[in-house]
């Protein structure tokens, strides 16, 4: 299976053909009792900004009733609904990770009305190309983008300094360089009597986000098509888990830590590091240590490719569309895009260009340190196993984490994960 080729020619050639016909404009009267229901699954730091961005909605369409529901994170959330759309019981608009559109966009999803979204002011060109490219299914745009959130660095700005890892102005001196960032790992390992990098080496996404960013990194490829064989570059699969099994040495990063033990390290300071994702960010601020962030560095080759996905709005396909509530549907999407400068808090890179380039999120620091990251992130590959919260997700991290505590070479580790796409690249595809 391979992402469809996107063009604004070819999203332009869909609007024309679909405006106007589900919706009746942006000056649709919605009645004091009209309903609206949104489905999500953020918790914590960003569930709190999400009910933020729907409440100011709420403030403002005071005859408007939002019913947002918070769902389980993962496949509780995918598989519910997916149900719900194949049962003609979808929600009017729903969020989903941008991995996970192959899952859905052909029969569930809606295409976005191109010319809808314009009526209000929002056009592709709003949108990092690299992100929109993967949220076309058949030519059409099924995904509306709210952020990107890659692997990023966290940093220690005092232990890193007592390692000398700072420069004059107090910044992290680039660790660009396979034997670098390991030798940043061991000096910032000598100051906590630690660890130097807090990693979740035996969690379910680190592993794989880590991966996948280094066997990139490494100048690999992967295609998964359907009946297979995979297509994989070995020796970068090689590559990528030698390295991930330096990585998890015992002084630089522990080879058993999970994610939450992983953030606490780093929360208490027993660590000069914290690979893992953005949205951690509210755990190290309320943990009160001296901290900023960066990308992740290039460990091979120029290019600091890493491994990231992206959060968007989907439009599930119903039995019956009430146009007033799809018009609705389209003024709340928007709505949060416009407003996302407050989810951007979180970490999170806002994915509409009016908020990226905005004074208010360029002073956010250390959370637009790293906004350049858009031009070099790389999702995962396209299968409907693939993504965030996936099952390929999961059963890549039980071979990472055996080569990460040294019970798995990086060569059988590398034929062991390769294995295993073939067979579910055998399996007839339920899409």
């Amino acid at each position: 299976m391979s992402s469809p080729a996107l063009s604004r020619r070819g999203f332009l050639g869909a609007a024309g053909l679909t405006a106007g016909a589900l919706l009746t404009g942006c000056s649709t009267a919605p009645s004091p009792d009209l309903t609206l229901a949104y489905w999500n699954f953020f918790g914590g730091g960003d569930g709190e900004r999400m009910v933020g961005l729907v409440d100011r909605f709420r403030a403002d369409h005071p005859r408007i009733e939002v019913r947002a529901t918070t769902l389980e994170w993962g496949a509780p959330y995918y598989t519910k609904l997916a149900m719900a759309c194949a049962g003609g019981r979808a929600p009017d608009l729903a969020t989903l990770h941008t991995s996970r559109l192959v899952t859905f966009g052909r029969d569930l999803l809606e295409p976005w009305d191109l010319a809808e979204l314009e009526a209000r002011g929002v056009r592709l060109d709003d949108f990092p190309p690299a992100i929109t490219e993967r949220l076309a299914v058949d030519g059409e745009l099924v995904g509306l983008p709210l952020d990107t959130h890659p692997m990023v660095l966290y940093y220690n700005t005092e232990i890193c300094d007592r390692a000398g890892l700072l420069d004059a102005a107090g910044e992290l001196r680039p660790l660009h360089g396979r034997d670098t960032l390991l030798d940043a790992g061991r000096r910032a390992a000598e100051v906590t009597g630690a660890i130097g990098i807090a990693f979740a080496a035996t969690g379910t996404n680190e592993p794989w986000m880590l991966f996948w960013s280094l066997y990139n990194q490494a100048g690999g490829r992967m295609d998964l098509p359907d009946g297979g064989p995979a297509r994989v570059d070995r020796d970068a699969m090689v590559t990528a888990m030698g390295y991930l099994q330096s990585f998890c040495d015992g002084t630089v990063a522990s080879p058993t830590l999970d994610s939450d033990a992983a953030v606490a390290t780093f929360a208490s300071a027993q660590s000069g590091f914290l690979v893992t994702g953005p949205w951690e960010y509210t755990s190290a601020e309320t943990a009160g240590i001296p901290f900023s962030m960066t990308r992740f560095p290039a460990v091979f080759g120029d290019r600091a490719i890493v491994r990231a996905d992206s959060h968007c709005f989907v439009v599930p396909r119903q039995d019956s569309v009430d146009p007033a509530v799809r018009s609705v549907a389209y003024d709340l999407a928007v709505s949060m895009l416009d407003d996302s400068v407050s989810w951007a808090e979180g970490g999170h890179v806002p994915a509409l260009a009016a908020v990226a380039e905005s004074p208010e999120y360029l002073a956010m620091q250390p959370q637009s340190r790293y906004r350049d990251v858009v031009d070099d992130v790389e999702f995962d590959p396209v299968a409907y196993y693939s993504g965030s919260g996936s099952t390929m997700m999961n059963r890549a991290a039980q071979t990472l984490q055996a080569v990460a505590g040294g019970g798995l070479a990086p060569e059988r580790g590398a034929d062991d994960l390769t294995a295993w796409l073939d067979e579910q690249l055998r399996l007839e595809s339920p899409l």
